[in-house]
């Protein structure tokens, strides 16, 4: 039977009562000892109902109940009370922002939540100026999820030090600090942070200027100093050229002595822009971007896109790039890109990064050194920074709508500020463009009643002016479809004009990309045309005034100019390069193409390289801009290279191996694997045997490499991109599997860190064409490999090809 107890202090001490006045069972002498309780009136039990009920159901009363008690012993209750107050933590309350569910500005909830001590590791900072990012709209919307719910918004503040952990050097109470990144939370008064997350703010700078730039600052230095080093000489386009990164981008690119074409959405922001060092700027509203980019460049496109906004420009700033140009498309203020197939950078061999700050202020030099630019530049002046709109924190949603609508410019504040807003003038397109549609000169074949006067002038122009006709043989092809549509004929051949040459084709490379054309993945510019993108041959006619090559020199070609598939063929002497005597035609037709696809050396370098037994294959040309300039192989990296028994495969297995990297390469048989052990793999995988994610995340124990170079496409990309480390390359250069689904866009903005935005690098789908333009196929030759090659050597290299055809060279 239970006994009722007025007991003493002890049973305190004995931990039957908890610090909040909670009740416990517990044994004490061997005693059961219960609290005297008087439960209360609304209760309508005896006491000793009472107590069963509420220890029955596991039901604790609180300190509050003791109100209630009016006979409860006093030495009790003043013991709760001295206990609970000596054990209790520090509760502060503070103010913020608090989102319980996503959804426009109205979710936005100023509210009081709890703020405890900090610990060891962390600071406490009271807020100062706190930054507005569009950033934070993407969390408030769920576009990027947060990981609780509620969860307090905000990734940028600039604070005063108000407590620091246990333990914790180089921060006092008193320093004025910045931060930007993870962990969200700026939104409020106050708020705890990673000691080594923040940055001190040099007393030259002003804290609301520090919070304006701090983030917005960091990410325009990685963009044009480290994702694309913009150089003097370099045209770039920004979009929202009169925002918060955009206004910073332009002053920035602009001091680096590029040419700045920015594109804005009012005459008012393209005054801002123009300020702000545009060169160039663009209403888009007005005009269409794509085609003023054009004339203002003559036609040759930028060398970098950086491109905040997403859907609405995100096809037009490819159209915008110049051959092997750059698209940093780092924010989606008009919502998500749609899909884009990976064929869509080959015709200009463009690389296409989504980064974040994140992986570029990953360590703490990283951050300090990133910050230091931005603050001193800020202190010099490079950097302008423009504080145009400043709101109570209260008043964060009606910040974000002016933000979401495109109502604001520059840098936009919450904090103690009084709220001011620059009034903004809307202004209303006014110019409607006619069409200016022109007859072109094939409507002339519709025409049965020409003038016979006309008729007979044309017929006498044309029997004047015309070229000597030649025939010769070549492959042609009139339809797309299966090795069957590839016919043997007579064409029309007529004289090299100026800047050309016309060659006898000596041997001519097979390469996989002669089949996509064949099939149609690639278009061709006309139909029927003759496939073919790799030869060598003998000079036989030289254009008029033409220097610097004569009749009887042996050439070799390789690019984006198809019609190799023919006895003799009409060539830009610009496109060709002399084959030196050491080495045999077969051999350098052989290897033009792929040799300089995974090199990127000269193709002089690849003649001597090629020499070399170790590099016997018909790839040189490819395998040479790939491993050279496309993504630049040093001593120490880690590279995948998929189908290493290829082609092209197996020159850049060996020339990654002489370079000093590491290999590792996919195959799909035990026999392959041996040949790209001999080519230099270090590590080989049988994906018909097992997962080559896997073997390559313990190959690399989790890191990832620095290059995956894909030739395969649908079913290896998704994987090559998980293999990646972070700010890697995906090097796309093939799709014998097929074309890989359209969705790599997202597929490089891996959920990891700050704001599901973390860049897991750079993606690029080429062509040599574009990396052996006019003069490029000089570049002096760096480094040779001893050796001597002999004819037929290159047979001996498999291409992983749909039609199981060895790689070797077609000659006459």
């Amino acid at each position: 039977m239970l006994r009722m107890w007025e007991d003493s202090a002890k049973q305190v001490k004995s931990g039957n009562v908890n610090r909040m006045g909670l009740l416990k069972l517990g044994f004490y002498n061997q005693r059961l000892h219960l609290l005297r309780f008087i439960p209360p009136e609304s209760a309508n039990v005896s006491p000793s109902t009472f107590w069963v009920q509420n220890l029955t159901n596991n039901n604790a009363t609180n300190h509050s109940s003791l109100s209630y008690t009016p006979r409860v012993n006093p030495v009790i209750a003043k013991a709760l009370r001295t206990e609970a107050a000596a054990t209790a933590q520090p509760i502060k309350m503070v103010k913020a922002i608090r989102v319980h569910q996503f959804g426009g500005p109205q979710v936005l909830q100023w509210e009081d939540v709890e703020l405890g001590e900090p610990k060891e590791g962390e600071i406490r900072i009271k807020n100062k100026a706190i930054g507005l990012n569009f950033i934070d709209i993407y969390f408030r919307k769920g576009v990027y999820k947060a990981a609780t719910m509620p969860f307090t918004p905000g990734m940028e503040a600039v604070g005063e030090v108000t407590a620091v952990g246990p333990g914790l050097t180089g921060r006092k109470v008193g320093d004025i600090v910045a931060y930007a990144g993870n962990p969200m939370g700026s939104y409020a008064e106050e708020q705890i942070l990673p000691a080594d997350k923040v940055v001190p703010v040099p007393p030259s700078v002003d804290p609301i200027t520090a919070a304006s730039i701090m983030l917005k600052g960091m990410t325009a230095q990685f963009l044009v100093r480290r994702c694309f080093k913009v150089e003097s000489g370099h045209t770039v386009l920004v979009h929202a050229a009169a925002g918060g990164v955009g206004s910073l981008l332009c002053q920035w690119a602009n001091a680096l002595g590029a040419t700045v074409i920015g594109t804005v959405s009012t005459k008012e922001k393209a005054a801002q822009a123009k300020e702000d060092g545009c060169h160039h700027v663009i209403i888009y509203k007005e005009e269409d971007f794509v085609s003023r980019v054009n004339e203002i460049t003559s036609g040759k496109g930028v060398e970098v896109v950086y491109d905040s906004v997403g859907k609405d420009t995100f096809g037009g700033s490819l159209a915008c790039l110049k051959p092997r140009g750059y698209m940093v498309s780092f924010g989606q203020s008009s919502g998500t890109p749609d899909p884009v197939p990976l064929s869509a950078l080959a015709p200009k061999s463009l690389f296409l990064t989504r980064p974040s700050m994140m992986q570029y202020t990953s360590t703490r030099d990283e951050l300090l050194e990133t910050a230091g630019e931005v603050f001193a530049n800020v202190a010099s002046g490079v950097l302008r920074v423009r504080v145009n709109h400043k709101y109570p924190l209260p008043e964060a949603a009606q910040a974000h709508a002016d933000l979401e609508n495109r109502r604001t410019t520059g840098s936009v504040l919450l904090g103690v500020l009084r709220r001011k807003i620059v009034p903004i003038v809307r202004i209303e397109a006014v110019q409607n463009l006619t069409n200016n549609n022109t007859t072109n000169h094939s409507s002339l074949s519709y025409i049965p009643r020409i003038n016979p006067v006309i008729a007979k002038a044309l017929r006498t122009e044309a029997t004047a002016t015309v070229q000597p006709i030649k025939m010769v043989k070549a492959i042609r092809v009139h339809q797309l479809g299966g090795p069957q549509v590839l016919k043997w004929e007579d064409v029309e051949l007529g004289e090299p004009k100026e800047g050309e040459i016309r060659i006898k084709n000596k041997a001519i490379g097979l390469n996989f990309i002669d089949i996509y054309f064949r099939k149609g993945v690639y278009k061709a510019a006309t139909m029927p045309f003759t496939p073919g993108m790799e030869v060598v041959g003998e000079v036989t006619a030289v254009g008029p005034g033409l220097t610097g090559r004569k009749v009887g020199d042996i050439v070799a070609y390789a690019g984006d100019r198809l019609g190799s598939y023919a006895e003799e063929q009409i060539l830009p002497a610009d496109k060709v390069v002399p084959v030196p005597p050491s080495v045999d035609p077969i051999i350098a037709a052989s290897i033009m193409l792929k040799g300089m696809i995974s090199m990127k050396f000269s193709p002089i370098a690849l003649f001597l390289i090629r020499i070399s037994p170790s590099l016997g294959s018909p790839s040189s040309t490819s395998s040479h801009y790939l491993v050279r300039r496309c993504f630049k192989v040093e001593p120490g990296h880690t590279v995948l290279v998929h189908a290493a028994a290829g082609g092209t495969g197996s020159l850049l297995c060996q020339w990654a191996n002489a370079l000093g990297a590491t290999v590792i390469g996919t195959v799909s048989t035990k026999e392959k694997a041996a040949q790209a052990k001999e080519d230099g793999c270090h590590h080989v995988i049988t994906y018909t045997e097992e997962d080559f994610v896997s073997c390559v995340n313990e190959m690399t124990s989790g890191k990832g490499v620095e290059v995956v170079y894909d030739s395969v496409g649908k079913n290896t990309f998704e994987g090559s991109l998980a293999c990646l480390k972070p700010r890697g390359y995906m090097v796309s250069f093939g799709q014998s599997s097929g074309t890989p689904d359209p969705a790599f866009h997202d597929a490089i903005h891996v959920n990891s860190g700050l704001a599901a935005g973390n860049c897991r690098g750079s993606v690029c789908q080429c062509c040599v064409g574009h990396f052996a333009g006019s003069g490029e196929s000089q570049v002096p030759f760096v480094r040779s490999i001893a050796g001597t090659g002999r004819p037929g050597e290159s047979q001996n290299n498999w291409i992983n090809c749909a039609d199981s055809m060895k790689a070797y060279p077609l000659w006459l």
